[in-house]
C-alpha cells in the first residue's frame, strides 16, 4: 500500500510541474475556449479530485464523497467513497489489483479495468465527462476572466441544457441510469467549468441541477 500511494503522489508532482511551465495562448471566444478545454481534459492521466455531491430528495438531504489521487497507465488510483452516511469505503487499484476497506475489513481481488466500477471511478476521478458537456454547451456558455483563470457558465433547460444536465446524470449514476433517464425531467441545470488560463484543465466544477421523474413523480435536488 505504501508503494502505491508514494507512486501517485510523485506522479501528481511531475504533472504540477508540468502544467506551470506552458506558455498563456492569446485570448479566445468562450466557445472557442470552450472547444480547447473539452480537447485539454481528455488528456488528463493524474491529478487529485474531491468530488462533492449533495442530493436533496422527498425533504432528506444526503451528501456523498469521491475523492482520490490516480495515475492512469498503468491505472493506480486511491479512493475514498462516502455515501452521507457513516458509511466510508476505501479503494486502493493497481492495475487489475484491488484492495477494498469497508467497515474496519480488509478485501482483495482481481478487478478488469474494463469494468464499469473502475471506468465510473475513472471518469469522475478525471472529470472527462466534462469534454461531452463543454462541447454541446459551447455555444451558449458565457466566459467571466480571472486573474489566473476563466469560468465557463451556463445556466437553463434549453434542449442543449437538458442534454447536458442528462449527461452529467449518466457520468455520475452509470450505464443503469440509461433507462430511466427517458423518465426524468430536467427543471433546473446550472453549470461552471473553471479552468487555468495557461494550461485549459480544470481546476473547479460546479453543477447544480433540479430534476421530476414523471413516471414516479419524485423531484430530486
Amino acid at each position: 500500500m505504501k508503494r502505491f500511494v508514494i507512486i501517485a503522489v510523485a506522479a501528481l508532482s511531475v504533472l504540477a510541474a508540468g502544467c506551470s511551465s506552458k506558455k498563456a495562448t492569446s485570448k479566445p471566444a468562450a466557445d472557442r475556449i470552450a472547444q480547447t478545454a473539452a480537447r485539454k481534459v481528455k488528456t488528463i492521466n493524474s491529478g487529485h479530485t474531491r468530488l462533492v455531491i449533495k442530493t436533496i430528495s422527498t425533504g432528506k438531504v444526503t451528501t456523498g464523497l469521491i475523492a482520490g489521487k490516480f495515475h492512469l497507465g498503468p491505472t493506480m488510483m486511491k479512493v475514498t467513497v462516502g455515501n452521507g452516511g457513516k458509511l466510508v469505503d476505501h479503494y486502493y487499484f493497481d492495475k487489475n489489483e484491488m484492495y477494498m476497506k469497508s467497515e474496519n475489513t480488509w478485501y482483495k481481488g482481481k478487478v478488469d479495468e474494463k469494468s464499469e466500477l473502475v471506468k465510473q471511478i475513472k471518469r469522475q476521478l478525471t472529470g472527462s465527462a466534462n469534454a461531452q458537456v463543454l462541447t454541446n454547451l459551447k455555444q451558449d456558455l458565457k466566459l467571466k476572466e480571472n486573474d489566473k483563470t476563466d469560468t465557463l457558465s451556463f445556466k437553463g433547460v434549453n434542449p442543449v441544457g437538458v442534454k447536458a444536465a442528462k449527461q452529467v446524470i449518466l457520468s455520475e449514476a452509470g450505464r443503469q441510469a440509461q433507462k430511466t433517464l427517458k423518465d426524468v425531467r430536467i427543471t433546473h441545470f446550472e453549470y461552471r467549468y473553471t479552468l487555468d488560463k495557461k494550461t485549459f484543465l480544470p481546476t473547479k466544477t460546479f453543477i447544480s441541477m433540479k430534476y421530476r421523474n414523471t413516471r414516479t413523480k419524485k423531484a430530486v435536488t
